[in-house]
């Protein structure tokens, strides 16, 4: 049966129809913030799991190996049973099924406005998976602010504290360190340094993201220190917002968030993406009252948080192929489309299966994020 002869998918076609929506999505994934950052192990920023059998409710797990770090057997020692047992760390996701839904209008609107177009599958497509690319990047710069635990607090209130070149600095040597931290998990008051990620031309590098506050208020207390880096390789072309490289930082600038959230952002380290509605992806502002941007009765902001984000920061696990619905009512003079993904999102949380480190702690806490505060 034919619908409307307003686009040129068949729609009952289950095949076609989730082709040509991915088709969609591909193309604008090179809007996305995040897309250079995505890999499949743990020495991307965001590790990604496809997996097009997963249902509602399916889990995957991801695991990983942990280093050696035992002592050797002197001499005649005996060795037997001695050996040390092989670390081995692990998280999970489970995936949910959301919908994006658009109003498709009638024909007599898109004549009344003079643009027809807006009615047809292809418009349609079009924006859904633009709203889906923002949704998606939303998604990791609110993990990456809220999710994680170990963090330093630019206040002002003495010169350690005070956001220059300093404190850059400062930050450096807590990431490579593990300590050092005006903010920690309870419990774990030294970490195992950051775990860079590698540049296309194999520099390891950590990400520090700022918003437009916080770049103005460094350059006003450090000066214009910040240049264009040539990052070089082909790779790093996609990298978007590149202020310039200090140290072993690439400082990012990101957009601010638009937006609006109601109810929980988070919920026990997922991304709630049926909770916030994303005009323009970016970081959040915080106010006094530790309410977010986006969220009900925001006030005043106060606080600009940065993140700087290592190797394995994030999990993001993909269902079943992104699909194309069409719905018509009233003998085809109304219809919708929607764009129904199979999805989750978290920061990674790793659990120890046998064996944590002694001293540099891996398991219990946000593995690949360190938040920075910095009081406007």
């Amino acid at each position: 049966m034919a619908v409307n002869g307003t686009g040129k998918v068949d729609i009952n076609s289950d095949l076609v129809r989730k082709s040509w929506m991915s088709e969609g999505l591909i193309q604008k994934a090179a809007t996305s913030f995040w897309a250079p950052y995505k890999g499949k192990t743990l020495d991307s920023i965001i590790m990604v799991e496809n997996d097009i059998s997963a249902n509602k409710g399916h889990t995957v797990v991801f695991d990983f190996d942990g280093n050696l770090s035992g002592r050797p057997v002197k001499g005649n020692t005996t060795a037997k049973g001695k050996g040390e047992q092989k670390k081995k760390f692990s998280d999970k996701l489970t995936v949910a099924d959301y919908r994006y839904v658009v109003d498709n209008g009638t024909k007599f609107d898109g004549v009344n406005i003079g643009d027809l177009s807006i009615n047809e599958h292809s418009d349609s497509r079009s924006k859904l998976a633009d709203l889906w690319v923002r949704s998606e990047d939303q998604a990791f710069f609110d993990l990456a602010q809220q999710g994680a635990e170990f963090g330093y607090k630019f206040d002002g209130s003495d010169a350690a504290h005070t956001f220059d070149l300093d404190g850059i600095l400062t930050i450096e040597k807590l990431v490579k360190t593990g300590t050092g931290f005006d903010v920690t998990p309870t419990g774990i008051t030294k970490r195992l340094p950051l775990k860079p990620f590698k540049l296309a031309n194999g520099e390891p590098v950590w990400l520090f993201v700022i918003d437009v506050a916080i770049k103005a208020k460094f350059i006003k207390n450090a000066g214009n220190v910040l240049q264009n880096a040539d990052l070089r390789g082909n790779d790093n072309r996609l990298l978007k917002g590149v202020l310039g490289k200090i140290g072993s930082f690439v400082f990012v600038e990101a957009q601010t968030f638009f937006g609006e959230t109601e109810g929980d952002i988070l919920t026990n380290g997922y991304y709630n993406y049926e909770n916030t509605g994303v005009e323009v992806a970016g970081l959040r502002q915080k106010d006094d009252n530790g309410k977010w941007t986006g969220e009900k009765d925001f006030g005043t902001p106060t606080i600009s948080r940065g993140v700087v984000l290592g190797a394995g920061a994030f999990m993001k696990a993909n269902g079943m192929m992104p699909d194309y619905k069409y719905e018509e009512t009233d003998f085809g003079k109304f219809s919708e489309s929607c764009l129904e993904t199979w999805c989750a999102a978290k920061s990674t949380k790793l659990i120890a299966e046998n064996d944590d480190y002694k001293m540099g702690k891996v398991a219990g806490y946000n593995y690949g994020t360190i938040f920075i505060d910095v009081t406007l």
